[in-house]
């Protein structure tokens, strides 16, 4: 695939409508909060730009694998306009597809979107895609299920099914912070037994167990050096034993250093099994996906995704 590169090093027309033409298969969340009144104007945005779209609303999940394979030899590119549980379900079939995947941040956190620095206004992110520069990523998977940003056991799980569609539309990240606060006050701290790469068994008392595959999720900051194509996973357990761990918690996040915080555990690695006393269910970028016991591991550069093209390094 050509990008603005190749066309500029040619001498050729940059011009939005000078651009290659391309066939996408475009997957439109209407449910989420700002997606609805921006149909027509993605649809335009994109033909402007030579890109001509095969539409499909969100269908169940269990339709989407073969919905993207189906049209896998009859399109150049698949397009998500929603927030990272839309992509979440785009992604189950769209591994091993060989189809890149272009970004519409219109959901509530766009975690994804953040760690790939894919701009928020919707023309620029068009601009990104319809330039064509591309990066190999890692994703995750827990049992049988794929995820972009994270997965994980406890609190979030809560947090999921306490978010209503109708209160995401309404309130965003507001209804996010404000359920999660309300949980936290509720929460019950459970013990998962985690053995990383085949090593020795450890035991954690913990309230939310995380397995990061990116720089965001749930709308926080993992650490800084967590990176999507690291081809790791990163491990963080919070128990919130006592009173001030909620302060030392906070703290981490906002210095984005939770291997030295006394109330975060961490861990490093390419795959996890996890088990509880009791099966708990497991969410993966905001959707309830399985349950433990469970086994969690890193699928290296397994999608290509848009993104916009890297600053040129300065001159010497």
């Amino acid at each position: 695939m050509r990008t603005t590169q190749d066309l500029e090093n040619a001498g050729l027309d940059l011009s939005p409508s000078a651009l290659p033409s391309r066939r996408a298969l475009v997957f439109l969340n209407e449910k989420a909060r700002s997606v609805a009144p921006n149909v027509q104007r993605v649809i335009e945005a994109l033909k402007s730009r030579n890109i001509d779209v095969v539409r499909s609303k969100i269908p169940k999940r269990s339709a989407l694998p073969g919905i993207i394979d189906a049209h896998r030899d009859a399109v150049d590119l698949v397009i998500v306009g929603g927030g990272d549980g839309t992509l979440n379900c785009v992604l189950q079939g769209l591994v091993g597809s060989g189809l890149p995947l272009g970004l519409l941040p219109l959901g509530t956190a766009n975690d994804l979107a953040k760690t790939l620095d894919i701009p928020s206004d919707l023309d620029a992110a068009c601009d990104v895609i319809a330039h064509g520069h591309t990066r190999r990523i890692d994703v995750g998977r827990v049992n049988d299920a794929y995820f972009f940003n994270e997965a994980s056991v406890g609190l979030s799980v809560a947090l999921c099914r306490a978010l209503t569609r109708e209160a995401k539309a309404r309130f965003g990240v507001l209804a996010l912070l404000y359920n999660a606060i309300v949980l936290l006050l509720k929460m019950r701290r459970f013990h998962a037994h985690v053995r990383m790469d085949g090593g020795d068994e450890l035991v954690v008392r913990t309230a939310q167990l995380t397995l990061g595959n990116s720089r965001n999720f749930g709308g926080f900051l993992a650490t800084d050096d967590a990176q999507i194509d690291d081809r790791l996973l990163d491990l963080y357990s919070v128990g919130f034993e006592h009173g001030w761990s909620y302060f030392d918690a906070f703290r981490a996040l906002l210095q984005r250093r939770y291997d030295e915080a006394r109330s975060v555990f961490t861990l490093h690695g390419k795959r996890f099994e996890v088990k509880t006393r009791r099966p708990k269910h497991i969410e993966a970028d905001g959707e309830i996906v399985t349950s433990t016991p469970a086994v969690f591991q890193v699928v290296p550069r397994a999608i290509t995704v848009f993104v916009p093209e890297p600053a040129p390094a300065p001159s010497a």
